[in-house]
């Protein structure tokens, strides 16, 4: 599920950013970072995950799913992020699960 926050831009209103969180807790877990980043796009631009732009063409989703994978007992990795721009967005992923997308 997603959380939409709206905030706007003090200078002009217009210029309004929108920021979406998202929980990857659950694909994490299962050593599939990436997955669940592509199912949160997916979900944000309302598009088939095979018809979007390749994740991989923007972030090393190998690198990123062992970023994230869980230690030898289970245990998730503390204080551990990334960030990376992906079209308009930039995603943030935290080792809690939590995938924050802020739209540019």
């Amino acid at each position: 599920m997603d959380i939409e926050i709206e905030s706007q831009s003090d200078e002009n209103p217009a210029e309004s950013t929108k920021t979406y969180v998202f929980d990857i807790e659950r694909e994490m877990r299962n050593g599939r970072a990436c997955a669940g980043i592509v199912r949160v796009l997916s979900e944000l631009t309302n598009t088939a995950p095979n018809k979007m732009k390749p994740l991989h063409s923007v972030v090393n989703c190998d690198a990123v799913d062992a970023l994230f994978r869980t230690r030898r007992y289970g245990e998730t990795r503390d204080n551990v992020s990334v960030t990376f721009t992906y079209d308009i967005y930039e995603v943030t992923v935290d080792a809690s699960g939590k995938v924050v997308v802020d739209e540019e």
